[in-house]
């Protein structure tokens, strides 16, 4: 697309990402396109988030505390860390219903804020990134599109596996009706009372067609980010006004160049990065864990070390900081071992990787055994694989020619039908 092209007029576009790295990555991608149309976007994000879009040319408003992401990702793994080290099942009596929860105050939090955003903003359109329905936004006046940076399971539908199980997509029936009876029981309290929330300030009420999303699809436009090749559709259709992005990736940031460190240069090794996400990475822990099994690898790896990464150091064969360039680092590398987050998986592919993935929770575990299912990496079990399967699987991937070549053509194919132009058509169609 070209960046001098541009639309008939300039429209404010408002996004209001979920206050997390991989969804305000996701609004980026599609941002810098519509961007590059001549329209105005501006960002409504939390106080942590201060200085971060500006350089994209994105106008920032501000809301809520300025507690940084960083800390809000150790104090989760305080809590949670014991949950992460359950099944997805054994999850949802406490870390879902908890998260859940805090999905619900959040929202509450901050609907004023966002309330007296779009009276400043005056947005002609408002792109949404959240589980949660935002009643400020859905009674805005003005078209709303639900951007659903998460595995497409959430696209409910019987002949699926459900939502954050982490199940084949050919396993055992009767398995994916106990794992929705629990999560019934654990949200519908939590659902009843939020939709009667939502309806007492004047947003609609919830249906259970997007269940278990407290959100109604929106009647204008609904994206979800996945590439094509990992979709459900050969399980079930796209509901309408239902689009699928293959990547949103950060363009701008890809053109940059990321030098390695001589550390690694000189070495020899195939070269192998390793995100753990947000949260996973925060875990001291799991990190410390994985470090020492690669280790013994006689390979390379660049390792995202995350929010406590001055704790501790890494071994002859690793370079690593708090936080790397990821869609610079992508190119370069032979493999990704990753926790298996949306925005991850998304980039992996553009860039033609495979994967190893070590999930945490949610959507986590569906993105695992997806990836595993349709032969594009490995799902091991984050903190209870052994040293021997961990290296083993490495091995595996690195060796399969036949799998880096299908990926090197996956990779082409989505560079060449990048389909961020339709999207934003669909986007700039709505007013």
């Amino acid at each position: 697309m070209s960046s001098s092209s541009s639309s008939k007029r300039q429209l404010t576009i408002l996004f209001t990402p979920f206050d997390a790295f991989g969804h305000v990555h996701a609004c980026i991608g599609i941002a810098e396109p519509l961007k590059q149309r001549g329209h105005r976007i501006v960002f409504g994000v939390a106080g942590g988030w201060q200085g971060k879009l500006l350089p994209y040319g994105f106008e920032e408003v501000l809301y809520g505390e300025e507690t940084k992401p960083s800390q809000v990702h150790i104090d989760f793994i305080k809590n949670y860390a014991s949950e992460l080290r359950k099944n997805s099942y054994d999850q949802l009596a406490i870390f879902e219903h908890d998260s859940q929860r805090d999905f619900i105050s959040m929202v509450k939090n901050d609907d004023p804020f966002l309330r007296d955003l779009v009276k400043k903003v005056k947005p002609d359109i408002i792109i949404v990134d959240h589980y949660v329905c935002q009643p400020s936004l859905v009674t805005a006046g003005v078209p709303w599109v639900w951007l659903m940076s998460a595995n497409p399971l959430g696209l409910n539908e019987e002949n699926c596996p459900p939502r954050g199980s982490g199940y084949p997509t050919d396993g055992d029936r009767s398995q994916w009706d106990e794992f929705r009876k629990e999560l019934k029981r654990i949200y519908e309290p939590q659902w009843e009372e939020f939709n009667q929330w939502i309806t007492e300030q004047g947003a609609p009420p919830l249906t259970k067609d997007m269940w278990p999303f407290f959100q109604n699809a929106s009647p204008y436009l609904n994206l979800y980010l996945y590439p094509e090749e990992t979709d459900y559709i050969d399980l079930r259709p796209n509901p309408p006004k239902w689009f699928r992005c293959d990547a949103l990736v950060r363009t701008s940031e890809s053109n940059d160049e990321f030098r390695l460190p001589e550390k690694l240069a000189n070495k020899p090794g195939k070269l192998i990065f390793m995100s753990m996400g947000s949260f996973g990475s925060a875990d001291l822990l799991l990190m410390k864990r994985l470090i020492d099994i690669l280790e013994k690898s006689p390979h390379r790896f660049i390792i995202s070390k995350g929010p406590l990464g001055d704790e501790y150091s890494l071994p002859d064969n690793m370079w690593g900081e708090k936080m790397v360039p990821q869609v610079q680092i992508l190119p370069l590398v032979d493999l990704v071992i990753t926790h298996g987050g949306n925005n991850t998986i998304t980039e992996n592919f553009y860039f033609g990787k495979p994967l190893i993935i070590l999930p945490l929770f949610a959507d986590q575990f569906d993105n695992a055994q997806r990836i595993q299912e349709k032969g594009f990496g490995i799902r091991l079990d984050t903190y209870y694989c052994s040293e021997e399967e961990l290296l083993d699987a490495i091995e595996k991937l690195l060796a399969d020619e036949e799998l880096a070549e299908k990926l090197k053509i996956l990779s082409k194919k989505m560079r060449q039908t990048d389909n961020r132009a339709k999207v934003v058509e669909l986007i700039e169609a709505l007013v």
